[in-house]
């Protein structure tokens, strides 16, 4: 159960000041609450339960740096409405409201921790772009822009110069434009998130967990120098739940990559009709996520595969930023080809249906995670709402949370690493214009 270091590249991080990590567990501790993960999740679980059980000792242990894997290294996107489900069925209907609902109830939990805690995220609510440069995919966008509106969704509908002065690109021919959607600055508020934290709560970086033991009363957990005897286990590791012997028929890691620009001069900015910062997700499976954001950076997300022991070497991901600079160029021709400052790989889990994971697993464990690339609000909403499990009482969250569908059983290994990959080598291949 040792997981890689990340890579130093990310550029979320980057441009924030360095910040010194809490030491690694070098000895053998007790704690009524364990929390295996640091990210998103763990921290608003363990925040939350330090309010509600002040009086207890709660223990995070994490592999890396808290706060820098999955949490920091997306794309940014806190998301309301998402484009995967956009069917016009009754029942098709109320399960995407139903999903729609509850991304909505994830974003107001981050908006609440946010306003809450004064945190400075660059918090933009201007909404996202779903778009496409493909006449195939222009039904898709017009049935998509039909589906938000019977739900009550405002949205528009773009095209030609309107949309292209919009986004300061003609590469796309359409696009939805949904308001709700928030983009935000995914490493300040990971970082804020570890400021949070009451005293009650105990912090260990750089502290793989090499195994977890399972009792009747108590959860032993070996770590690389130290151990820890808890009481209750909350697994809050996302991506890396498999690795910890979880859901290893229920969910799966991808890793993605994506690179981000140096600040565009005036004169750059201007060649693209200076456009307000915006964020867009591309129509067509495994196309590119793009971002422009309000310091004139342009951030491109276009490779996903699963890649066996999740870890990217240095030579894949200089393979990889080709594939970002292509699709930069693609995008914005007018610009230079050397705009790229920072380049980086992250984690991020699945499920074959697009369900999530929060549950109890056993009288003293409880997991959350898997969140489909939604990990933003959901990570924030289900670690929050984990304590409340955690100590047994239920909540209308808790109740909202359980009415979605359960991640379905996958096939094993090597089974399951085979149709991935083939999965998504189709999906490159349908998506190669949108790269």
């Amino acid at each position: 159960m040792i997981f890689p270091n990340n890579d130093d590249g990310c550029g979320w991080l980057n441009q924030l000041a360095p910040r010194t990590p809490n030491v690694e567990l070098k000895k053998a501790i007790q704690c009524d609450w364990l929390i295996i993960g640091a990210g998103y999740t763990g921290l608003s679980a363990a925040r939350q339960l330090a309010a509600l059980r002040p009086n207890d000792r709660i223990v995070i242990v994490d592999a890396q740096r808290a706060g820098e894997g999955a949490s920091a290294r997306n794309s940014g996107y806190l998301v309301d409405s998402t484009l995967n489900d956009g069917h016009l069925t009754g029942e098709h209907l109320s399960l995407y409201k139903q999903k729609y609902d509850l991304n909505r109830a994830a974003l107001e939990t981050v908006k609440r921790f946010v306003d809450a805690y004064q945190v400075d995220c660059d918090w933009d609510d201007s909404g996202k772009f779903h778009a496409t440069s493909m006449l195939k995919n222009e039904a898709k966008l017009t049935q998509f822009h039909q589906t938000l509106a019977s739900c009550g969704i405002k949205s528009s509908l773009l095209a030609g110069s309107e949309l292209h002065e919009r986004l300061g690109t003609k590469f796309y021919r359409m696009a939805v434009h949904t308001e709700g959607g928030v983009m935000l600055q995914p490493a300040k508020l990971a970082r804020a998130m570890i400021t949070a934290l009451p005293n009650n709560v105990a912090l260990y970086e750089n502290t793989p967990v090499h195994k977890i033991e399972y009792g009747s009363k108590k959860v032993s957990v070996t770590t690389h120098q130290g151990s820890v005897t808890a009481k209750q286990i909350l697994l809050c590791a996302n991506g890396f739940l498999p690795s910890l012997g979880a859901f290893t028929q229920r969910a799966f890691p991808l890793t993605l990559t994506a690179s981000l620009t140096r600040t565009l001069t005036e004169q750059e900015y201007s060649s693209i009709g200076s456009p307000k910062p915006w964020g867009l997700l591309s129509a067509q499976a495994m196309g590119a996520t793009v971002r422009l954001t309000e310091d004139k950076r342009i951030m491109i997300r276009n490779t996903a595969e699963a890649i066996t022991g999740v870890h990217l070497s240095t030579q894949g991901l200089q393979r990889r930023i080709h594939v970002h600079k292509q699709g930069l160029e693609k995008r914005f021709p007018s610009l230079p080809d050397n705009l790229i400052e920072h380049s980086w790989a992250g984690i991020t889990c699945i499920s074959g249906n697009s369900a999530n994971i929060f549950t109890r697993v056993s009288e003293n464990c409880l997991a959350a995670g898997c969140y489909n690339g939604g990990g933003i609000g959901l990570a924030t909403h289900f670690g929050e709402q984990l304590a409340y499990l955690a100590i047994g009482e239920n909540t209308p969250e808790i109740e909202q949370i359980n009415q979605r569908p359960q991640p379905n059983w996958l096939p094993p290994q090597p089974f399951l690493q085979w149709g991935v990959k083939m999965r998504l080598a189709k999906d490159r291949l349908f998506a190669k214009a949108e790269r």
